[in-house]
């Protein structure tokens, strides 16, 4: 339950980064080349949850294929994500969204995570202290 709330916050900033106005209406400069593919749209993947002795985890990450993926002048899909991590949207075009902080900042951070993750147990009848 955890990870899917946390999947679903991290792909509703990943679709309103998509919806923020790139050319600011022609404020900002337009790039030589500009290929919006969507594939950053499609990439957040839950991983398997895995026990390891008492230990269970899982993450919510960018899938590795869209992050090795290249676009066309040979940017990588990596370079996007940390270009939308410093606002922008593939390095030449300021923006206002940071995919990861925004997302991180809306969860509560580490202690947010954590308050989320006992109220789920709690809510599965886990005790939790």
């Amino acid at each position: 339950m955890t990870q899917q709330e946390i999947f679903k916050v991290i792909q509703q900033h990943i679709t309103e980064y998509y919806k923020e106005p790139v050319f600011r209406n022609g404020t900002s400069a337009i790039p030589m080349l500009y290929d919006r593919s969507y594939k950053l749209l499609n990439s957040l993947i839950k991983t398997d949850i895995v026990k390891l002795g008492s230990t269970l985890s899982c993450s919510v990450e960018i899938n590795p294929n869209y992050l090795n993926y290249k676009y066309i002048g040979g940017t990588s899909g990596l370079d996007v994500m940390l270009s939308a991590e410093q606002a922008f949207h593939g390095w030449s075009i300021e923006g206002d969204m940071r995919i990861w902080s925004d997302s991180l900042a809306e969860l509560g951070l580490k202690p947010g995570i954590l308050y989320i993750m006992k109220s789920n147990l709690k809510k599965c009848g886990v005790p939790v202290k």
